[in-house]
């Protein structure tokens, strides 16, 4: 028994039509009578009576339309404010493109922080390569653009510096730095060193670091993503230089292992890009007040234009 069932036979006893009652219920007189009979079986008893050419409610179906009535005015009732509200209410999305780094590691939990305090708006979220982010933001693609480390200027876009990311040494099971937690960055010369392409934004954040203190290692191979070069890493062919929001849990000191930098910072710098020339929507207005809440809680961040 459903509720267009209860309907069928509430607008059966209001017109006393069949004809009318299907109109009204967009189906056939034959689904109207079998709909009755369906009622009457699982009932057990009769709810209609002819009676000189007309249907007449018996006793059983008297008490049984009271409650039907009641029952579809309810449901009716709940149908039209909930089509109101619909109405009244716009339904705003919010277009995220990131860096695969980034956007799987890092900006999850603002995701969620966002979703939770706007229950029913939509965010997506698409991975793409560093320098298809620009054109996205431009272009009007996405609303919003995280990147590590960007790289050039572009006219239009403002970024604001949201998050850090430590970067630590990966290296595989078979390591001998395996089991250690931190090494020093003298000992990262002379290391075989797998790497995203020269491109590649964090690559060139990284070459600057090594220079910067005198650090020579082999590049032994480059790769386009992170998941390639943890692969990598795993099967013994070199060691890596890693945001450790990068290696799961599950990872961690099985196949790969990480190692802190005992007397150095090297922290990779995430950022949100926008557009400072497009009216954001209000659902895009939140999310962008989810960073400005964490930068008061951080006693103010630094905000760039680029």
């Amino acid at each position: 028994m459903n509720i267009e069932t209860l309907k069928v036979f509430r607008d059966l006893t209001d017109t006393g039509s069949f004809s009318k009652t299907a109109e009204l219920n967009y189906i056939s007189q034959s689904a109207v009578s079998q709909q009755i009979k369906k009622l009457e079986l699982v009932l057990k008893c009769k709810l209609y009576r002819r009676q000189a050419g007309r249907i007449l409610l018996t006793p059983c179906g008297d008490k049984f339309y009271e409650a039907s009535r009641r029952i579809v005015s309810v449901y009716d009732g709940a149908l039209k404010c909930i089509t109101s509200l619909s109405a009244e209410r716009p339904h705003y999305e919010v277009r995220v493109s990131s860096i695969y780094s980034a956007g799987i590691y890092m900006i999850q939990h603002y995701i969620k922080r966002f979703l939770s305090r706007n229950p029913g708006t939509r965010i997506s979220v698409e991975y793409r390569q560093f320098s298809q982010i620009y054109s996205d933001i431009t272009s009007g693609r996405a609303d919003f653009g995280f990147m590590a480390c960007p790289y050039r200027k572009a006219p239009g876009l403002a970024m604001r510096q949201v998050a850090s990311d430590e970067m630590v040494l990966v290296a595989g099971s078979s390591s001998p730095l395996a089991g250690r937690s931190s090494v020093s960055v003298r000992e990262l010369s002379g290391q075989d060193f797998i790497f995203f392409d020269r491109v590649f934004p964090s690559r060139r954040y990284t070459d600057a670091f090594l220079r910067s203190h005198g650090v020579k290692g082999r590049v032994k191979m480059e790769f386009d993503n992170i998941e390639t070069i943890k692969t990598a890493v795993a099967s013994g062919s070199g060691v890596s230089l890693l945001p450790r929001s990068a290696v799961r849990d599950d990872e961690n000191g099985v196949s790969l292992h990480t190692l802190s930098i005992s007397d150095a910072q090297f922290l990779r710098p995430i950022f949100l890009i926008y557009s400072r020339e497009r009216k954001l929507n209000p659902a895009a207005k939140n999310f962008m007040g989810i960073f400005d809440a964490g930068r008061k809680a951080a006693g103010g961040a630094e905000h760039a234009r680029i």
